[in-house]
Formats: C-alpha cells, sequence, structure tokens
C-alpha cells in the first residue's frame, strides 16, 4: 500500500505552519516549499521534463525544471538532490544555489528553492512522474511557454534575472 506523503504548509513569509497530507496541501491549495532545478548541458540546452498523465499538478505538461515538493521536516538541498536523483537519475552533482522566491498561480502558491546544475549523461526517469525529456533552449522554451506548468516558467524567468544580475 501506498503512504501518502506530508508536506509542511507554510504562511507567506515561509514560516511552517503545519505538516499536512500533500492530497490536502493540494485540495486546498495550501502555501508549500519545492525546489525547481535548471539542468543545462554542454549546448547551453535544459532538460525539459514531459509530466506524466499521473501527476496530481498539470499532468502532462511541460516542466522547465526537476524538483518537486518538500516533505515535512526535510531541509531543502537533500529535498532537490533527492528529487535529482529520483525523477533523472542524476547523482554526484553539485547544485548552485540562485535563492527563494514566492510563486503564485490559479493551482499553486510556493516557496520556490531555485538551483542549476550542468550535466552530460545518461538518465534513468522516474516512470511514475516523467513521461519523456527533450533537449531545449531557453529560447524554445519561451516560444513554447503555453505548453509548460506556469511555475516553471515563472521560475525560469526569475533564474535567468538571477543569472543576468550574477546573483
Amino acid at each position: 500500500m501506498h503512504q501518502e506523503e506530508w508536506v509542511d504548509w507554510v504562511d507567506e513569509q515561509n514560516r511552517v505552519i503545519a505538516a499536512v497530507p500533500r492530497s490536502q496541501m493540494r485540495r486546498e491549495h495550501l502555501p508549500h516549499r519545492a525546489s525547481y532545478i535548471f539542468i543545462i548541458d554542454s549546448n547551453s540546452r535544459l532538460y525539459v521534463q514531459r509530466r506524466t498523465l499521473t501527476k496530481d499538478y498539470c499532468p502532462g505538461m511541460l516542466d522547465a525544471c526537476c524538483g518537486g515538493v518538500v516533505q515535512a521536516g526535510e531541509a531543502i538541498l537533500p529535498s532537490a538532490l533527492r528529487e535529482l536523483e529520483e525523477e533523472m537519475g542524476i547523482r554526484d552533482t553539485e547544485l548552485t544555489a540562485w535563492g527563494d522566491a514566492w510563486l503564485v498561480n490559479e493551482q499553486n502558491r510556493v516557496w520556490a528553492s531555485l538551483f542549476s546544475c550542468h550535466y552530460d549523461g545518461e538518465l534513468t526517469l522516474q516512470q511514475s512522474e516523467v513521461e519523456a525529456v527533450l533537449m531545449m533552449s531557453e529560447q524554445e522554451i519561451e516560444q513554447r511557454a503555453a505548453e509548460f506548468t506556469p511555475d516553471s516558467i515563472a521560475a525560469l524567468h526569475i533564474w535567468q534575472q538571477r543569472r543576468e544580475r550574477g546573483s
């Protein structure tokens, strides 16, 4: 039997209110934390995920980054490294932190922790979450933005701005 994941419900200042089941967080659109990891290859393309149709948020859409919801009591960096290995099979890769951002859309309110890494190699996709991976330039992602999860596009824009400022 599959045990439900628990997540920290947080306020708009990123302070924990309570641990709640993930299904409640989704159903009630409760604010939570998540990692957003931009994976870049040696040709400056991003690894773009096609989400499976069984995902509880934006099923079947494209995702400009890897990552996921932080579990209750979990620190962000271990969560990001866990998601990178679970979803893509990438391990022993150094992450660059780009800070946090408050992202809000109709379906989601999330404290996003942004990361990036460089990777060229084999992938082992988590079949329950990642249907396929496409390689796309940032310009190609922008041209197809309507096919992407709204939060990953918002995170991409923030990451681009922070890279340009060097912060």
